[in-house]
């Protein structure tokens, strides 16, 4: 302490003013005696640190020495110019290249033990009261995952004692005894320590994450025995809060990093190396164990750093790869950490137990550590909520082993239902108050469990769900109500997988129509005319739009009409995210059987896409263009349902209706959709995707009547340039590959083979020269299938034999791969070119027959043919079934010479499979 606190202590204790008195008079008595050499002292020091260079390390130390010596033993005092001249010469010493600890330790002596200077005012310790509001002033962070003070001064100036838990220390706080310098070094050995873990974290943010992996297993141990300095030892045997908030940051950002890598962990028995995959296994087991006794933390932010750290291990950690029970010990060790009294640490739990949920691939494990059931009367289990030994927080769970199954549902969500306002005896609102954010991570929860885990946890309790979602979208507060919308939406997903599963009928449509009928009742009408928050309105449009084709027929007609009555009504919202995520609902809803066949809702709808899809904001433009695709979907299978009803002959009524509807549709629309798909396939690359497609069903609509008004006809010119134009050109794959598909569909419409307009050389060039050499084995297969569209022999012209020649050299070249993740689509592709010759052997004539002799004899023609026989299901063979057939039947015409007799038997011989 400096001189001013020594006056306050004197004057504040009575006894201790006496004895420095009395010491005073004693020093004033000898000091005359010794005041001369304790200048002779002060001088030397000065002539030392003056003439000895910095750099010479042997008279450094030495020099040092004597100042400790000095100092801290015969008690010279140094002050004024000479003090600052040393402890300069220390700096300068530090500076170069000497690290030995006298250096330090005369620094010291020149600082602390040397106390009547000025030098370190500013470092006065803080008073008690002063660290109490220093730790009212933390707040989490969560920007970078830590938890942080407010002040970085407070920050640099904090110190914690071995076992205090996060008491601050200073030097007033030790004695000059032996144990209190002890305690000084441990107090500094922790600062080191808390110092390296920093600049640990530093690296690990700056550094490339494939060149920070490598050092993976210096900072992750495979097993206990590996050593003590990595990050493991750091968290559980650092004594410091802050040294365990950094090293668990740390760990956090390496665990973020490196999920790609460590999907590749895997498990080893007897094997005769170790491989590397085996080691990462290895290491991610000692994390598990490692974080599992972290849960014992008592400093609630650490805790919850715990809690962050083992979600994102669990994120990284490929379970199915692994021996089983990693993921019941996380389970049962996060499972009492739901029931906590601060909520904080509440939700950070549920972080781990929706990250287990939501691994993939799914593993039976996983559905039996969530499956046990809660007892109705349940055991009073003590929690230790805070750590510390006397507060503690009584939770109502039952553990793993005394589960019995008398109630049927889940412990998890009979918690979750409870905080969300469902009493689980009884379908009742419950009147509690739980935080906002615990209800937010627990709607998050039933988001994720339908992803995966819908028929064991959700379906067979939907009535309860039903309730809380129903509660939680009438609530006051926003985000509840946006993240209830979200879990609506999820759940219609995963109704509507289930109701379209044939194997297992888990779910009927009985069991889905009151989950939607409750929430149209009130609450989610209410969401959808929200005037206050847009993104609620948003949200409701795409819970409408999870509805489901079979739900929907099943709902009363008065509640269809409400459905579609809101849709379009907030298509003309104000906002561009709510008008966008109507018309993608109504996008859904134009594919539902009943609204397909209603002319006037498919008018309206067609007329609501051509309005949005001009709108400035390009995520409109992105959803109206997909509904644009499935609007032209359902043209186009009305017109196919339409024609496949009046060939056969059946159900007249039907038939006629059908009819009605594709001449219900104006023409004026159909050519309004053509243009702006024309316009709309200039914008980016998302909107392309979904607006070739379009394009490729619209001209499969155009009839023979059409094609003679000019302005059809220059529609159609223009939408087949801008479909080869975008198949041969461009970066994005998804718009090639669905840009060729498109052109295949155009190409089902035999009323554009009879344009006179020479289209067909840019369509057939473009798509030959893509199955043959393009880099993109996915475009390949698309251009391969396009091929195959035209369904007689003059519609191919003169481009029937360079398209022959094309395909058997596309069978060549299927080998060649520039990148390797083109490997798995290779079968693929051999496959559809070999099915797109099979329907050109349908159509073959016997004048091709010599001109494609060469390709015909090919030997990786006559290879492949039979590789793809083999492994074909029979489903997909049916075109070379029916080339075979037509192949005998063209061998038997007598108008043959023996050279194409030869050939047809070669090609007879390709197409023959023994069963």
């Amino acid at each position: 302490m400096d001189a001013a606190s020594d006056d306050q202590s004197q004057r504040s204790v009575p006894g201790s003013s006496r004895r420095e008195v009395n010491s005073r008079f004693t020093t004033a008595e000898t000091q005359t005696a010794t005041d001369w050499t304790g200048r002779k002292a002060v001088l030397l020091v000065n002539q030392c640190c003056t003439l000895i260079p910095p750099e010479d390390l042997e008279l450094v130390v030495k020099c040092c020495y004597l100042i400790t010596s000095l100092v801290t033993r015969q008690s010279v005092v140094i002050d004024g110019r000479t003090l600052t001249v040393a402890v300069l010469w220390c700096l300068q010493a530090l500076q170069g290249k000497n690290t030995d600890a006298d250096i330090l330790v005369a620094l010291d002596a020149l600082l602390r033990a040397n106390s009547k200077h000025d030098m370190t005012k500013h470092r006065k310790p803080k008073t008690q009261p002063a660290l109490l509001k220093t730790r009212k002033t933390e707040k989490w962070d969560d920007d970078t995952g830590g938890y942080t003070p407010v002040s970085a001064t407070i920050c640099a100036e904090e110190g914690y004692s071995g076992l205090s838990g996060g008491v601050k220390t200073s030097d007033s706080d030790f004695s000059d005894t032996e144990g209190g310098n002890l305690a000084k070094l441990s107090v500094m050995a922790g600062r080191v320590r808390q110092a390296a873990l920093s600049l640990f974290l530093h690296a690990v943010k700056l550094t490339d994450k494939t060149v920070m992996f490598s050092y993976w297993t210096s900072f992750v141990p495979e097993n206990p025995l590996s050593g003590k300095h990595n990050l493991i030892s750091c968290i559980l045997k650092e004594t410091s809060n802050r040294g365990r908030m950094v090293a668990l940051n740390a760990l956090l950002v390496l665990l973020s990093s490196s999920k790609l890598f460590l999907a590749q962990a895997e498990k080893g028995e007897n094997l005769p190396f170790t491989p590397f995959s085996v080691i990462l296994g290895m290491t991610i087991g000692e994390l598990h164990k490692c974080l599992n006794l972290a849960l014992g933390e008592r400093s609630i932010p650490v805790l919850v750093m715990v809690l962050k750290c083992l979600a994102a291990l669990v994120q990284a950690t490929p379970y199915h790869r692994l021996a089983p029970g990693l993921v019941t010990k996380v389970v049962r060790n996060v499972k009492p950490f739901v029931y906590h009294k601060d909520f904080t640490v509440q939700v950070t739990a549920l972080v781990v137990l929706g990250c287990v949920l939501a691994s993939e691939p799914l593993i039976p494990e996983t559905k039996d550590a969530f499956i046990k059931h809660a007892t109705r009367e349940k055991r009073t289990k003590k929690v230790v909520s805070d750590r510390s030994d006397d507060s503690f927080d009584f939770a109502e769970f039952s553990s793993d082993e005394d589960d019995v199954a008398k109630d049927e549902i889940p412990w998890l969500l009979e918690r979750c239902l409870f905080n969300l306002g469902v009493s689980c005896g009884r379908v009742e609102v419950v009147e509690n108050t739980i935080p906002t954010p615990v209800k937010l991570e627990y709607l998050q929860l039933i988001s994720v469990t339908s992803r995966n885990h819908f028929e064991e946890f959700l379906a067979p309790h939907l009535r309860l769900v039903t309730q809380a979602l129903d509660t939680s979208l009438c609530s006051k507060h926003a985000d509840v109500q946006l993240h209830a919308g979200r879990a609506v939406e999820f759940m219609g997903q995963a109704m509507n997988r289930c109701l379209g599963n044939d194997i297992d009928k888990v779910l009927s449509v009985n069991r889905c129509l009151p989950f939607w009928q409750t929430l149209l009742n009130g609450s989610l009408t209410a969401l959808l005319q929200n005037e206050q928050h847009h993104l609620l309105r948003a949200v409701g449009c795409d819970c409408l739009g999870s509805i489901g084709p079979d739900a929907f027929e099943g709902l009363p007609r008065d509640k269809q009409i409400l459905c579609v009555t809101l849709l379009f009504s907030c298509s003309h919202d104000k906002e561009s995210g709510v008008r966008g995520a109507a018309v993608r609902a109504l996008g859904i809803f134009v594919l539902y059987a009943s609204l397909r066949e209603d002319p006037g809702f498919v008018v309206d709808t067609a007329e609501t896409i051509v309005r949005v899809l001009q709108d400035e904001n390009f995520t409109s433009r992105v959803k109206c263009s997909w509904a644009l695709g499935n609007l032209s979907d359902a043209l186009v299978l009305n017109k196919l349902v339409a024609v496949e009803v009046k060939q056969h002959l059946i159900y007249t009524i039907i038939c006629r209706s059908n009819q009605h509807l594709i001449e219900e549709f104006p023409e004026s629309m159909i050519l309004k959709l053509l243009k702006m798909t024309n316009n709309a396939s200039h914008d980016s690359d998302k909107i392309k995707t979904n607006t070739v497609r379009a394009l490729g069903n619209i001209l499969q609509l155009i009839e023979r009547d059409l094609l003679k008004e000019t302005q059809f006809k220059e529609a159609v010119a223009e939408g087949i340039n801008i479909l080869v134009k975008i198949c041969t050109s461009g970066s994005n794959m998804k718009v090639r590959w669905n840009c060729c598909y498109a052109i295949g569909n155009a190409m089902k419409n035999p009323f554009l083979f009879q344009m006179t307009d020479d289209w067909q050389e840019k369509v057939f060039n473009a798509l030959s020269d893509l199955v043959m050499n393009f880099r993109n084995f996915k475009v390949r297969i698309n251009a391969a299938v396009a091929l195959a569209c035209p369904k007689k022999r003059e519609f191919y012209r003169q481009f029937y034999q360079p398209i022959w020649i094309s395909l058997v050299r596309g069978l060549e070249t299927s080998q060649n791969m520039e990148d390797f993740n083109e490997y798995k689509h290779r079968d693929n592709l051999i496959e559809q070119i070999c099915l797109t010759l099979g329907h050109l052997i349908t159509l073959l004539t016997k004048d091709d027959l010599l001109p494609l002799k060469d390709s015909i004899h090919s030997d990786h023609l006559s290879v492949q043919m039979r590789k793809v026989w083999e492994r074909l299901l029979p489903e997909r063979s049916t075109v070379l079934f029916d080339a075979r057939t037509y192949v005998s039947s063209l061998t038997n015409s007598s108008d043959l010479n023996a050279e194409q007799k030869d050939i047809l038997q070669f090609l007879a011989d390709i197409l023959r499979h023994q069963f």
